[in-house]
């Protein structure tokens, strides 16, 4: 017997086939899963924007979700950011003192290659 495949359904049956099979997974998934599924939905509504319309509709979307505390969680996502800021200052510190005892280093090894010969 010959595989079916979506092209051998009417447009109302695959809608049918899909929404039992919506049914069924949702009804097959445990909480845990449903969390974690709704959250790389959420991520990828949110995050996954492109341009200003798709960021006007997130913004919107946050907006009405946080309502009254909207100015409370941008002044955590603020004190947030300047906090990881301060790390990232501490890496690039750290970074370009790493880059100048290899340049020191090197200055050296050049020295004394230079008073071998």
């Amino acid at each position: 017997m010959e595989e079916l495949t979506y092209k051998d359904l009417s447009e109302a049956e695959l809608d049918t086939l899909k929404d039992i099979y919506i049914s069924s997974r949702v009804n097959t998934m445990t909480e845990s899963d449903l969390r974690k599924f709704v959250k790389e939905i959420i991520i990828d509504q949110i995050k996954g924007t492109v341009g200003n319309a798709e960021e006007k509709e997130a913004w919107e979307e946050i907006k009405d979700h946080f309502s009254e505390d909207l100015t409370q969680k941008i002044l955590e996502a603020k004190e947030k950011c300047n906090k990881n800021r301060k790390v990232e200052q501490k890496s690039v510190e750290e970074i370009e003192f790493d880059r100048r005892l290899g340049l020191l280093k090197q200055q050296q090894e050049e020295q004394s290659s230079k008073d071998m010969w």
